[in-house]
């Protein structure tokens, strides 16, 4: 008679290999400009704003109106993620985790996007010609707004009210973007203005989440993380945003390569490779604002 065997003894390895909790896809890519982008550095252009000339008199010399042209940097930044994966990794599991290392590699690319453009809302800017001249984010017009007593409806108004005085999105229709974490969020939720319908007919809630508030989408970023999307400085002061869609420009010059391949120089190893290049720049000061916010220690 065969060797019996306890089922219950026996470990079980099923078919699916779990992938932790993460920001699995880049939230701000619906809200940026996304350019191909060829070169170690692209520039981004623009024109500023002219004033039409009365002409007072009969038969008068043509007057000139200067016009300014806007040019921005964007350098040219290469992001890789490689994993290795040992036979022996491999042999102790029914599957090969090849494809859900592919999986974790492109999430780690994803929020890599959203930390570019995150970091480019509130750097130095190079500019000029030859991008001789350095702006920084106040002196490009971005504005500071002081929520650090809470994220509250009125702090949302004062927002607007500076997005409004800059003639920003006045002429036409134009989306807002609000990035957050979990206790703006909650503070959010706290205001009767904006959850209760006896004062607003749009309906921003969904299954317990704000979706918008005042015109501006909500993007909420994990505020625990081990690297936070959104910086938190040593006084626990958090940096949000917000921003118009016209705000940030991507540029990408390399469709990100995915590769796997043997590795010679050790034993029965191959490597995931993902490597992608691009860069972003601040495309006008007043499209974005900087939101200080208080963060809940940890």
């Amino acid at each position: 008679m065969g060797e019996s065997i306890d089922n219950a003894l026996i470990t079980q390895f099923l078919d699916t290999v779990h992938i932790q909790s993460q920001q699995r896809k880049a939230r701000l890519r619906p809200y940026v400009t996304v350019i191909p982008m060829k070169g170690d550095n692209a520039a981004y252009d623009g024109i500023g704003t002219v004033e039409a000339r009365e002409i007072k008199g009969r038969v008068q010399p043509v007057q000139f109106t200067d016009i300014e042209h806007l040019r921005r940097k964007i350098a040219r930044r290469r992001f890789e993620v490689t994993i290795p994966v040992d036979s022996a990794d491999v042999r102790g599991m029914l599957t090969n985790p090849t494809n859900q290392y592919a999986q974790a590699i492109v999430m780690g690319i994803e929020r890599r996007f959203d930390r570019l453009c995150v970091e480019a809302m509130f750097s130095d800017v190079l500019t000029g010609r030859n991008f001789d001249d350095r702006i920084t984010a106040a002196e490009d017009g971005v504005l500071t707004v002081d929520a650090t007593s809470g994220l509250t409806y009125e702090k949302l108004l004062e927002i607007k009210q500076n997005f409004i005085d800059a003639d920003v999105g006045n002429d036409m229709p134009e989306k807002f973007v609000l990035g957050i974490a979990g206790d703006e969020h909650t503070d959010l939720m706290s205001e009767t203005k904006l959850v209760s319908g006896d004062y607003s007919r749009s309906y921003v809630i969904d299954k317990g989440e704000i979706q918008n508030a005042v015109g501006f989408d909500i993007i909420k970023y994990a505020g625990k993380a081990k690297k936070p999307m959104l910086e938190v400085n040593s006084s626990n002061v958090r940096s949000c945003f917000a921003a118009s869609t016209r705000g940030i420009v991507v540029g990408v010059s390399l469709t990100p390569k995915f590769d796997v391949s043997e590795r010679k120089d050790y034993y029965e190893t191959h490597q995931v490779q993902m490597i992608v290049e691009m860069g972003a720049v601040r495309t006008e000061g007043k499209l974005v604002q900087k939101v200080l916010t208080t963060a809940t220690a940890a």
